[in-house]
């Protein structure tokens, strides 16, 4: 039996701020650690993995297919995972590998990748290793899960990277590459600045694919979101300056009491009425509104601000934000979908930076288009009033013969030719009538 150098099946976090998975790569065990390699032929048939993102962590659940390309020989190979990512500085926790049904017991091994092998790539100093055994032809499926806490940038924005080098040190192509990144509440104005490779499926969920058949990814994914609710509060106690009202506000905000941050944002308006935060803290309000349900006041206040400075180099997304909004707010009103279309295909004029919303705007659009009655066209008034034909000479012969009757060198109209006939016919009915009478008369005087 052939023993094949290790290999590694790495779901690499490597990003920053937020890090994420990465594509499996074969590895070479040297003494007690392990180096990746580019040799054996074991063979990734697929690689599925889901990414779930809340708050504080992101958790990677991911499933990969293997297949013993050997007709002949068995295959004994090491697979691992990072203990530790984007160079050390995130902690991969609650690693779990199952495979048949059995958690595997994983054991630490030093990377000892040489720097020519290695490449660009980001390696990790340890790997967490375990073996598998493939008889020739076999296929085995292993499930992955961990989680890691998630990092952030500086103004706030979430950062996903999904290095998917290591994919192209297997033997053969997969079939299948596929990875699905749930932001949970996350919409369609939310991801910004622009992802490295935009993803082949958004569903409107939150839920973005990225699906390879029978290719290899182009690159590395990296993708950005903004969760506008945090990064609102963030933004405004930062440029306050540490002023108590203000404080007092987003403490508000940050916990719930919606109600309380419409009267103390009213209050705080009455008492400064130049504030340089003025329009951040009426969208602040404004989100208490559509929190509390309260649509109509929230949008009223959108209409108040969509065209004013906000929020520094993040005002695009604030103002996406009021775009998509108001558009679903027009819909719960029940607006025909000319209307509908009209309104979001003027805003998209005002949508910069944002390959994913307009992706969901022009769907929006397609769809809109489909719903709107077709107006019928008006008649031509020239083909809707035939113009009537001269009558023939024929026409106006069979017309005078019906009018009057010529006898000899007189023209008799055929009202009194009907007449005559008329008379003629009561004078003859008479003479016979008294005819008979006299005959009759006759008849009784001889009896």
């Amino acid at each position: 039996m052939k023993k094949i150098s290790a290999f590694i099946l790495s779901f690499l976090f490597l990003a920053m701020p937020l890090s994420a998975k990465a594509a499996p790569a074969p590895l070479a065990r040297v003494s007690s650690a392990a180096a990746i390699s580019d040799e054996g032929e074991v063979q990734l048939v697929s690689y599925k993995a889901n990414v779930k993102i809340d708050s504080e962590t992101a958790e990677t659940n991911a499933s990969i297919v293997l297949k013993n390309a050997s007709s002949e020989e068995d295959m004994k190979i090491m697979a691992g995972m990072p203990s530790h990512i984007n160079q050390g500085n995130i902690k991969i926790n609650n690693l779990q590998v199952i495979m048949e049904g059995t958690r595997y017991r994983l054991s630490t091994r030093r990377d000892r990748t040489q720097q020519e092998d290695a490449g660009e790539m980001d390696l990790p100093p340890n790997w967490l290793t375990w073996t598998v055994d493939l008889k020739p032809g076999e296929y085995k499926v292993i499930d992955i899960s961990y989680t890691t806490n998630i990092q952030k940038a500086e103004n706030g924005t979430m950062d996903i990277y999904i290095p998917l080098d290591f994919l192209k040190l297997w033997h053969g192509t997969p079939q299948i590459v596929e990875v699905t990144v749930d932001v949970g509440s996350g919409l369609p104005y939310m991801f910004e600045p622009n992802p490295s490779d935009l993803p082949h499926e958004y569903d409107k969920k939150a839920r973005l694919t990225w699906t390879y058949e029978n290719s290899y990814p182009s690159g590395d994914i990296q993708l950005f979101y903004r969760p506008l609710d945090q990064l609102a509060a963030e933004y405004i106690t930062a440029q306050s300056q540490g002023q108590r009202s203000i404080t007092s506000i987003v403490r508000s905000f940050q916990n719930k009491s919606y109600n309380q941050v419409i009267e103390q944002i009213d209050e705080y308006m009455e008492s400064q009425e130049d504030d340089v935060l003025t329009n951040e803290l009426l969208f602040m309000k404004a989100l208490a509104h559509q929190e509390l349900l309260q649509t109509a006041e929230a949008v009223e206040i959108f209409d108040r601000v969509e065209g004013q400075p906000m929020f520094g180099e993040l005002e695009g997304t604030f103002k996406n934000k009021i775009i998509f909004d108001k558009y679903m707010h027009m819909k719960s009103l029940m607006t025909d979908e000319a209307a509908l279309h009209e309104y979001l295909n003027s805003s998209k004029n005002y949508i910069m930076g944002n390959a994913i919303f307009m992706m969901w705007v022009e769907e929006e659009l397609n769809q809109l288009s489909q719903l709107i009655p077709v107006p019928e066209d008006e008649p031509d008034p020239s083909e809707a009033e035939p113009v009537p034909e001269e009558p023939s000479d024929e026409d106006e012969k069979k017309n005078e013969l019906v009018r009057s009757v010529t006898i000899g060198r007189y023209e008799i109209s055929v009202e009194v030719l009907f007449l005559g006939i008329l008379a003629i016919v009561i004078i003859i009915t008479t003479i016979i009538s008294r005819r008979r009478k006299r005959r009759r008369s006759r008849y009784y005087y001889f009896r």
